[in-house]
């Protein structure tokens, strides 16, 4: 009969000899069903996008794959349920301390007023939004102090940002002592081509059909009035190019007709669908605290448990994005490395379960390391300059 993970578990991982990893992978399927395409992660390829074909060995054979969701993307989901939970008022989440960024969107006006917590940033406590803001004069000492840290003693990271040691970072803009701490989990959802012979992406894209018009060539000075009217709210490059030939393409007006280019990737079929998590725990024992022995493993249990609380929450949405709507073919299998070849095959973990794991982990770490977690925040100003010159293109599109 099988078993749930304990929090005596993680005390035995977070030992020198322990278990290796907490594995977890679910079969997925598309909403659908079988017959239908899923849209896999597009990547850039020079001016177009592209899928991220691989070679697997999935069910003892080499198989053609195609990356439906990669490490960094899932991290990043995990990182949402935190966020998401901290909103809510998550008995532990929310008391867990946090570097925050604040923004001003429109200069001078308390009403546009914006919060960017360390957990919804790419590079979280060492990200550009927080390195060049303004600080305090004591929040700067906490924040240099993280910053050179090591893994040696990450205390002073854990201290003002756990996010940051649970998911990992590299500070690598510094001339020396730059801060890198690898990430302990990661995942991938990856599926298994049902065409073996060669990639076959469809190529599609839907029509428009505007109703006023299915047409609409302006000439250049009605085409600079509009151009005027709405400058601000555009991309500069493309209403620069509205301005100068007046198609209404350029500023989505008019209809379109359906297309098969080669650029509009719409999906892919195929004959199966995984996701894979893994919790490193001997990752985690590569950390220290400064705590001691005792006190290390508590800290390591606690980041643990809240790994495992982030992994089951973000199961409970299975939300990828448009047109990748999945389901969960069957139980997610749960296993818990024993080293030596031996492991245990687990139940799959509740929220309710993950939660009274993750009070478990915290209590012990109060207790053993002296962990207190009630809410502290160092918030910062960020730069107005960056949203000044702020634009919803990237930097290639610029």
């Amino acid at each position: 009969m099988m078993r749930k993970l304990t929090v005596q578990d993680l005390n035995e991982a977070a030992k020198i000899g322990g278990s290796n990893a907490l594995t977890e992978v679910t079969s997925l399927a598309p909403a659908a069903g079988m017959g239908s395409i899923v849209a896999p992660a597009k990547y850039t390829a020079g001016n177009g996008s592209t899928y991220v074909y691989e070679k697997r060995w999935v069910n003892d054979e080499c198989v053609d794959t195609v990356l439906i969701d990669s490490r960094t993307s899932q991290a990043n989901r995990l990182e949402d349920y935190i966020s998401r939970a901290i909103e809510v008022g998550h008995p532990i989440f929310s008391k867990m301390p946090q570097v925050r960024v604040r923004y001003e969107m429109i200069p001078g006006d308390e009403s546009s007023v914006r919060y960017f917590d360390d957990v919804q940033l790419p590079h979280r406590a060492v990200d550009a939004h927080i390195r060049i803001a303004e600080f305090s004069e004591s929040d700067k000492v906490k924040y240099m102090a993280a910053r050179n840290s090591s893994l040696e003693d990450l205390s002073a990271m854990l201290a003002i940002s756990p996010v940051t040691v649970m998911f990992g970072c590299w500070d690598s803009t510094r001339n020396k002592n730059q801060l890198r701490i690898p990430a302990s989990f990661n995942g991938e959802i990856y599926a298994v081509l049902a065409d073996q012979t060669h990639e076959s992406p469809i190529h599609r894209a839907g029509a428009r059909i505007d109703p006023v018009a299915a047409g609409v060539h302006l000439t250049k000075n009605e085409a600079k009035k509009i151009a005027e009217r709405i400058k601000g709210t555009m991309n500069d490059k493309k209403l620069s190019k509205f301005a100068s030939s007046g198609g209404g393409s350029t500023i989505v007006i008019g209809a379109i007709p359906p297309s098969t280019d080669a650029n509009a990737l719409d999906g892919i079929a195929v004959r199966s669908i995984t996701r894979t998590h893994v919790l490193s725990f001997s990752m985690l024992r590569a950390m220290r605290f400064g705590k001691g022995p005792e006190g290390d493993e508590a800290i390591r249990v606690l980041l643990a448990a809240a790994l495992i609380n982030a992994m089951v929450g973000s199961n409970a949405e299975l939300h990828l994005r448009e047109n990748c709507f999945l389901v969960e073919a069957d139980e997610p299998k749960t296993v818990l490395d024993r080293r030596g070849g031996k492991h245990d095959d687990l139940e799959m973990l509740t929220l309710e379960d993950a939660d009274e794991l993750l009070a478990q982990a915290y209590a012990q770490a109060q207790k053993k390391a002296g962990i207190d977690w009630h809410g502290q925040i160092i918030t910062v100003q960020g730069d107005p300059a960056v949203i000044e010159s702020a634009s919803a293109a990237d930097d290639d599109d610029r």
